[in-house]
């Protein structure tokens, strides 16, 4: 049943990461991408996915109210009572029991939004030294425009997720992942006497600028915007940086012309999205860089959700795989075993057949929801 009337003051907010197994709670969280559907027998239910600041769960409501169903948004709150549990095959899933749709006020926002676990203050100091780090002129001017946080792109550039899911998926993510490419992008430029360091970090600055216009700034209702699914972040970013440099007098040519093929070739194959592979010793930095610093924050991510003990992690999709967890030390070696290690359960740890994404269909996060191209980061 669905029932759309307050009952007193809000329920106690447990998160997602703490809901018990097999026990009736009632609490509250954001409704995304719900889907009516029928059964066999013509009984009608509700496919969503409830989410707050510690996760998502995927839920499933038994004959809801068609009215509610009608007037349910994504990016909506809503009161559930309901069980929580975890099949060997399906995973984690939340079956309500009853629903309500929230009004503001009724809750609160701060647990229900992701956000970086980097202080934003931090995120703005570290990026305004790298910044300032850049010594030409061009470059440095160019920079400060795109990156304001008092103007656009700016100012949406520092809210935005850097993914829906997979890695960086929170508040500030967009801002946190640039930053981090570009640092380790940097590093890498310092050691080769080759390889032009400030067109480095641009490129690793501005790689997904697009994403300011492909993802939504709306922090509950986080997805792809029609821009987004219709054009893609590779070609909204590369009209971006082309506008934000004709807004700069006298930006050279060619340095203009290799930052864009940074921003266009960073996905590193055509296969992933990338019109071009990357063909300058710039471009090939930040594709890696990129790639690599991705990858680590998904098996953090992930490792973050994973019992303290535990040597595997679950299914990480852009590993397309598990993720050793157990710390290498120099003191005495744990027990090796030969079948599957402990902390892991083998196949059940894996997607369904079926289900798990394939390497010719990568996406930012969204799985098959992302628009043909994408790519995981």
């Amino acid at each position: 049943m669905t029932d759309n009337t307050a009952t007193g003051g809000p329920p106690q907010k447990i998160l997602i990461t703490q809901l018990p197994e097999g026990r009736m709670v009632t609490t509250y969280f954001v409704a995304l991408d719900k889907e009516a559907a029928t059964d066999r027998n013509g009984k009608s239910f509700l496919r969503l996915k409830l989410r707050d600041a510690s996760g998502e769960v995927k839920a499933i409501h038994f004959d809801p109210d068609e009215a509610i169903v009608e007037s349910l948004a994504s990016g909506d709150v809503v009161q559930v009572s309901g069980t929580y549990s975890v099949h060997e095959k399906f995973g984690q899933q939340f079956q309500v029991k009853t629903l309500r749709i929230m009004a503001p006020g009724e809750y609160d926002i701060g647990t229900l939004v992701p956000v970086s676990p980097v202080p934003f203050d931090e995120l703005v100091r570290r990026s305004a030294a790298l910044v300032a780090s850049v010594r030409s002129p061009a470059l440095h001017d160019l920079l400060e425009r795109a990156l304001d946080t008092s103007a656009e792109p700016g100012a949406t550039f520092a809210i935005v997720p850097a993914a829906v899911r997979n890695h960086h998926a929170y508040r500030h993510g967009l801002l946190e992942h640039s930053l981090i490419v570009a640092e380790v992008a940097g590093a890498v430029a310092e050691r080769f006497d080759t390889v032009n360091r400030d067109l480095t970090v641009a490129g690793a600055l501005l790689h997904d600028i697009g994403k300011v216009h492909s993802y939504s700034a709306d922090p509950m209702a986080p997805g792809f915007t029609d821009a987004g699914r219709l054009h893609g972040e590779i070609v909204i970013g590369h009209d971006m940086v082309r506008g934000l440099i004709d807004e700069i007098p006298g930006f050279p040519a060619e340095m203009a012309v290799q930052l864009r093929h940074i921003v266009i070739s960073h996905h590193g194959e055509r296969e992933k999205g990338s019109p071009v592979v990357p063909a300058t010793r710039e471009a090939v930095i930040v594709h890696f860089c990129d790639d690599m610093t991705a990858r680590l924050a998904a098996i953090d991510e992930i490792a973050g959700r994973t019992a303290a003990d535990a040597r595997w992690s679950s299914w990480v999709n852009m590993l397309d795989g598990l993720s050793y967890l157990a710390t290498a030390t120099d003191g005495v070696p744990s027990a090796a075993t030969d079948g599957v290690p402990s902390g892991a359960t083998g196949a059940d740890d894996e997607p369904v057949p079926g289900d798990e994404p394939s390497g010719g269909e990568p996406t930012d996060g969204e799985g098959a929801d992302a628009p043909t191209g994408a790519a995981l980061f």
